[in-house]
């Protein structure tokens, strides 16, 4: 899908500008990988790559709220990512990856519950969340700096 349609469509909508909830998005990416952490200790393998993308998902809304965007569709947020940051394609690459990994975790019949997939999840979303957090902060001193 495209930028342009994922607006048309209403997909992606603009809003004011919105640093608390692009504030509680990364608090609420922090919460979920900590439960992820928590499932991984007690082997509940399928629940960590569940909240590690829902951690991911959280931290990359926060770049979108602070833009004045709210998403109504998680396919759309790493669409977005790519055409107004292309120096962030990786992460959105990422999550869009995680995405469907996660449908498959939540729909698929054939899902494996592995534990070495289950810990790569858990350190990508942290990893996701930390460089998220290095983008916005660096950004909010660009925009304080010009603006």
């Amino acid at each position: 899908m495209k930028l342009d349609e994922c607006f048309q469509k209403g997909l992606l909508k603009r809003i004011s500008p919105d640093m608390v909830n692009a504030d509680r998005s990364i608090k609420l990416s922090i919460e979920n990988i900590e439960d992820a952490a928590e499932n991984f200790s007690i082997h509940r393998y399928r629940v960590v790559v569940i909240l590690s993308y829902t951690a991911m998902f959280h931290a990359a809304r926060a770049i979108l709220f602070r833009d004045g965007i709210k998403e109504r569709s998680h396919e759309c947020i790493p669409v977005y990512i790519v055409e107004k940051y292309p120096e962030l394609e990786t992460l959105a690459n990422i999550l869009d990856s995680y995405r469907r990994f996660r449908h498959d975790a939540i729909y698929g019949l054939d899902f494996a519950k592995d534990e070495k997939e289950a810990r790569a999840s858990l350190e990508t979303s942290k990893e996701f969340l930390e460089k998220i957090k290095i983008f916005i902060d660096k950004e909010n001193d660009i925009n304080a700096k010009t603006g």
